[in-house]
């Protein structure tokens, strides 16, 4: 991707991402169900240290949603719909992106208390870890499924605050870490 193509990630866009990156674990490893709930868990203390966590709600929503498929997947063998077509969510962020987005999981770790680091540090690894960022810091290595933008992770936001919407995202109530 060119830089002069490059939009560069927002909190808000981070906390999609991370939403889109844990969706897409559960997608490929019904069984990921542990590190899935700490990409939730990073997410849920991302978005409340970016003051953020109203806007994050159907993204916790959506991960909600899918970590329930996964379990019924786990105990039936029987796939449940999914909120965005899997093959969509293949795209990766590139090298510049995922980057950007450890750089801000740094940047509000040094201001969280000791666990919340720890938290945002395990995200920012397993995001570089699932994105392939060595793979393509060392070998230049593109993505079969091609790169993940900007724009893409926006249209997903909207599509599961559709999708949710009648489903009362209001009323869902997440564990809002403190952070001062």
């Amino acid at each position: 991707m060119k830089t002069a193509d490059r939009t560069t990630l927002t909190p808000l866009d981070l906390c999609i991402l991370i939403a889109h990156e844990t969706v897409s674990l559960l997608n490929t490893d019904a069984e990921a169900l542990d590190a899935a709930l700490h990409l939730r868990t990073g997410l849920d203390v991302f978005a409340a240290a970016s003051k953020l966590s109203v806007d994050a709600i159907p993204l916790l929503m959506w991960i909600d949603q899918e970590m329930e498929s996964a379990r019924q997947f786990t105990a039936t063998k029987q796939d449940t719909p999914h909120l965005i077509d899997p093959d969509r969510l293949l795209p990766v962020p590139d090298a510049a992106a995922q980057l950007n987005a450890v750089w801000m999981l740094f940047q509000t770790a040094v201001n969280a208390p000791g666990d919340y680091r720890h938290t945002l540090l395990k995200t920012a690894r397993t995001l570089t870890e699932m994105g392939g960022l060595e793979d393509m810091l060392l070998t230049t290595k593109i993505p079969a499924a091609g790169f993940l933008r900007v724009e893409d992770l926006r249209a997903e936001l909207e599509e599961v605050r559709m999708a949710l919407q009648p489903q009362g995202a209001e009323d869902h109530i997440a564990v809002q870490p403190a952070l001062e």
